[in-house]
């Protein structure tokens, strides 16, 4: 059942506050960023507040999601400041947003936390099929606040707005074109258990804890994937185990005017063992991490196909480093029913590389390799065999949801070049089959290139990346990317052909 709340739709109301939300993300970009001690001419000493209940886990597989920077993470709901309660530490422009104490000890505290996001991009065969080119200008606001009571108890909220212009642009649809949504809204409670910290989640929540072949909140539109549910973690030194279940966020394109459940479900367990290394002194870490997702969907469309999509996802990822070299290997099996038809799937993502030197700067040399069963999507009986990629991120493949994992099989080469401690360079060159012939190529967004069922061949694309991220400060930081797809037979006989996507991006965040 579909629920909609705050139905507000005040278009001028909506322009207003998008620029007021810029505003602030400008004034970030123009601020200094040195970083300076407290000044010691303090006339009492800071509030303090009491020790924090932090996971004893590996931060690496906490599953709170990637590390932006040392204090800053993508998921900015996973974020803890309280550190700078400690008049010791380095602070900077920002700090006094980022440690707001409401009571004299300190104990109740608020942090207040934006990240302005903006892109131009050029496409110049959108869809490999438009002959007319694509100019596109995203932009994404988000403003966030934690408020934390004592050392286990907070609440946190975060609105957050996307708005999409250019020429020939894609259709304003509610992950590029929404005027204000509430993405995040949640209560949280920790408790000590043992030598481990137990942690309830309950309310609107971005998850990423899992594979990113099939969990992932979507960073590359303009408005990510949010879950309203509940999430009991629990963590230990070498152990942790999260049971969650979710309903996404049913989007609008309007100011409030997002919904609490859009026909999907998302419920499982996902546990994680620290099998070798991860001492402080240790160079490597090992991880086992098992897992279960429960999904279904009341009504998908995926080729012929149409009705519930009930899928049971078993699996589990072998993933760590070890001194120069770092891997990621996941392997995942799908039952379960797509109308009245049995479902039979399997997926398997490998990631490796390793560094060519020592030191931060070593470039490094990887390869990784995905497949994703296809078949049953055009036939009228038998076993689906299409994999459900579920909640995945769509840049596995390309950075303009070109491929879906769908009766899919691709081998990327990759290199990674620190030029220095701030400029990063990636290269990658993709070559993509389908292994099911009668099964159609399949975009990011699960729809099917229209046609390619109908022709023969295995060979899909070849996809060649560049990206460049450059980080001037914890505060501001810039990427270009291109991307260029060459067509293979499976696509040029449908109709489709080569495109060039190129991007330039600023983050802004505090």
């Amino acid at each position: 059942m579909r629920n909609r709340i705050f139905p507000l739709r005040d278009r001028g109301l909506a322009g207003c506050v998008t620029i007021g939300l810029l505003m602030p993300g400008c004034a970030f970009a123009a601020a200094d960023n040195d970083v300076q001690p407290d000044s010691a001419q303090t006339a009492a000493p800071a509030p303090q507040p009491a020790p924090t209940l932090k996971s004893p886990y590996q931060t690496e597989a906490d599953g709170q999601g990637p590390r932006t920077g040392p204090n800053y993470m993508m998921l900015r709901g996973g974020e803890d400041w309280r550190f700078l309660g400690n008049p010791k530490v380095k602070r900077d422009w920002a700090s006094p947003l980022k440690f707001m104490p409401l009571t004299e000890d300190g104990n109740v505290s608020l942090t207040l936390n934006g990240d302005q996001r903006s892109s131009v991009s050029l496409s110049t065969r959108p869809l490999l099929s438009d002959t007319t080119d694509r100019i596109e200008v995203l932009s994404r606001t988000t403003i966030g606040a934690d408020l934390r009571v004592g050392r286990a108890f907070r609440v946190y909220g975060e609105l957050a707005s996307g708005q999409i212009f250019g020429k020939n642009e894609n259709r304003h649809i509610p992950i590029q074109k929404n005027d204000l949504i509430v993405q995040q809204l949640f209560a949280e409670l920790r408790a000590p258990v043992g030598s481990g910290v137990a942690r309830v989640t309950v309310g609107r929540q971005e998850f990423f804890d899992g594979p990113r072949f099939i969990v992932s909140p979507r960073e590359n539109p303009n408005i990510r994937v949010s879950m309203n549910g509940a999430r009991l973690s629990m963590d230990w030194r070498r152990f942790r185990f999260t049971a969650f279940h979710f309903e996404p966020t049913e989007q609008g394109t309007g100011l409030l005017d997002d919904g609490i459940g859009n026909g999907e479900t998302l419920s499982g367990v996902y546990s994680s063992f620290l099998v070798a290394g991860g001492s402080p002194r240790s160079k490597s870490a090992v991880y086992v991490d098992p897992f279960y997702y429960h999904f279904e969907d009341d009504d998908r469309a995926l080729g012929r196909l149409s009705g519930k999509d009930r899928r049971e996802t078993y699996g589990a990822r072998v993933w760590g480093h070890l001194g120069p070299v770092a891997f990621d290997w996941t392997a995942l099996k799908q039952d379960g029913r797509f109308g009245v038809r049995p479902v039979d799937a399997w997926g398997v993502s490998t990631n490796q590389s390793i560094a060519l030197g020592k030191g931060a700067t070593a470039p490094r040399l990887g390869l990784h390799a995905d497949y994703a069963s296809g078949g049953g999507t055009f036939d009228t009986a038998g076993k689906v065999g299409a994999f459900d990629f579920l909640y995945n991120a769509t840049i596995i493949y390309s950075d303009d949801n070109y491929l879906g994992a769908i009766n899919m099989l691709g081998i990327a080469p990759t290199l990674h070049v620190p030029v220095t401690k701030k400029l990063q360079l990636i290269g990658e060159a993709g070559f993509y089959w389908r292994p099911d012939q009668s099964d159609a190529v399949y975009r990011g967004n699960s729809q099917a290139y229209a046609g390619t069922q109908n022709v023969a061949g295995r060979h899909v694309a070849n996809i060649a990346r560049l990206r460049a991220n450059w980080t001037l400060n914890p505060h501001v930081s810039l990427s270009g990317i291109a991307n260029y797809v060459d067509a293979g037979k499976v696509l040029t006989r449908a109709g489709y052909g080569d495109n060039l996507f190129v991007q330039t991006m600023m983050t802004l965040r505090f």
